[in-house]
């Protein structure tokens, strides 16, 4: 495990530091909004930036040799294989809209290999855990991908299909179209469902690794499948990717046959 930590005192360090951003995103919850718009025109608050530090300065305190790529803040690169991955509220237009499906992301990766991912909901008082091969948990509890077997049987998340190219969209619609109910919204909190077995398909774009390394762990650890929309592994130096994730292989075999099909 991590320079000589069990997993077990790995996610107590993990579970320490979001126990503390936690009460930082729910003190500025549905509070005072103090909200700016980054160079792309998304939204960032004051708490996107305050758990973004916390969590850098608890990952320097007990790694002090390791990398460090955050939404917010510069990137750190260090002498150490390992590289640490930061959302720190993934969902800030949920965030400040006052709805509570908003999460803290955090990947961990030892050169190549992802060995870590967190989703953190505090305001549903839910967080999904992987450092372990083969293993999620949602507040301790081991969960696990159902799936249905046809595409036209599944229940499908995307955050917004807005972003899309046009080509894209048309791509999007025909998987949408062939699916039996498409809900929007939510973000991370989707790839958190769908590990616990109440979503079988995602379809949408995230833009940077910090959006997406943590969920690959989260789902891949529950048995399920995530690629980009060929079917490619997702890597730790793509921006804008289109991601799929299914609850099976086989279901994520159909709806990546409907896309490249339709692309």
């Amino acid at each position: 495990m991590v320079e000589n930590l069990s997993s077990n005192e790995f996610i107590n360090f993990v579970n320490k530091l979001l126990d503390e951003t936690g009460e930082i995103a729910l003190k500025n919850f549905r509070n005072k909004r103090s909200l700016s718009l980054k160079g792309d025109d998304s939204p960032v608050t004051n708490a996107d930036r305050e758990i973004e530090k916390v969590i850098r300065l608890g990952i320097q305190n007990k790694f002090p040799t390791h990398s460090i790529v955050g939404e917010e803040l510069e990137d750190l690169k260090n002498v150490s294989n390992f590289k640490w991955f930061i959302d720190p509220i993934d969902g800030t237009r949920s965030y400040i809209a006052g709805k509570r499906d908003f999460g803290t992301l955090i990947g961990l990766m030892e050169g190549d290999r992802l060995i870590g991912g967190v989703i953190d909901c505090p305001a549903l008082g839910e967080r999904w855990i992987s450092f372990n091969e083969n293993l999620t948990t949602v507040n301790g509890e081991k969960v696990l991908c159902k799936s249905v077997q046809n595409l036209e049987d599944a229940l499908m998340a995307t955050t917004s299909s807005h972003e899309f190219g046009m080509k894209k969209w048309r791509a999007y619609q025909s998987l949408e179209q062939s699916v039996k109910v498409t809900t929007t919204g939510s973000d991370c909190y989707n790839y958190g469902l769908l590990a616990s077995g109440y979503i079988d398909l995602i379809a949408e774009r995230l833009t940077a690794p910090h959006d997406y390394l943590p969920l690959v762990k989260i789902i891949e650890g529950a048995g399920g499948v995530i690629t980009d929309w060929d079917g490619n592994k997702l890597v730790d130096n793509q921006k804008h990717v289109y991601v799929l994730a299914a609850a099976s292989k086989e279901l994520h075999q159909l709806a990546l046959e409907k896309l490249m099909k339709a692309i």
